[in-house]
């Protein structure tokens, strides 16, 4: 069942690298431009898959076509093992998980990838990243497990739990934001995962 798991998260994770790197990479295509008339162009409907987008010191890459599904079991999994105040430790630590259930899906609508930074954002010398974020606009399903350190927010952003043992629990986010967050500095050092509105139970 574990390698079960892993090729399943192989292959999601496969498919939402392609996704990005579509969205970023010029095009490789070595074909020549062709004029369309304006019945040719009447009869066209497009709608792009991706957007690219820079406001500020922050980069915006969004996927708002995709729709991800997965029932997902995996054994152990963790995240940023390092010293913060005082005690190494792992941000997160979760134990037999299970994203979604044989009954319910956990589904992901409309992807995207955000990346902030200090300074002069145009001057390699001087900007700075401080987070990289990657999630989606609307997460429905449940995410259950062993959460013996979890860090990040079950109601965007009000209660901030850091490396916080809620033991065996089921998270259910009904259509709310999510993100999966590397922070640089601040009260989200680190990895977090953040859900805009979800259930913890029990």
């Amino acid at each position: 069942m574990y390698k079960a798991a892993s090729r399943k998260i192989g292959i999601f994770l496969t498919g939402f690298i392609l996704l990005a790197w579509m969205a970023i990479l010029p095009s490789l295509s070595a074909a020549g431009m062709n004029e369309l008339s304006d019945g040719e162009m009447a009869a066209i409907y497009a709608k792009g898959l991706s957007s690219f987008t820079l406001d500020g010191n922050t980069v915006n890459i969004n996927f708002s076509g995709v729709t991800l599904s997965t029932w997902t079991e995996i054994q152990s999994m963790k995240m940023g093992y390092y010293l913060k105040g005082g005690t190494t430790a792992w941000d997160n630590d979760w134990t037999t998980v299970s994203l979604g259930t044989s009954s319910t899906d956990l589904v992901a609508q409309g992807l995207y990838i955000k990346v902030g930074f200090s300074g002069d954002i145009t001057n390699p010398a001087t900007r700075q990243l401080e987070y990289v974020q990657i999630g989606t606009t609307s997460l429905t399903g449940p995410i259950s497990a062993n959460f013996n350190s979890f860090s990040g927010t079950l109601d965007n952003g009000v209660t901030n739990f850091s490396r916080t043992n809620l033991g065996a629990a089921t998270i259910t986010s009904s259509g709310g934001g999510f993100y999966l967050a590397l922070q640089r500095s601040g009260s989200q050092m680190g990895y977090t995962f953040n859900w805009g509105s979800a259930t913890k139970t029990p």
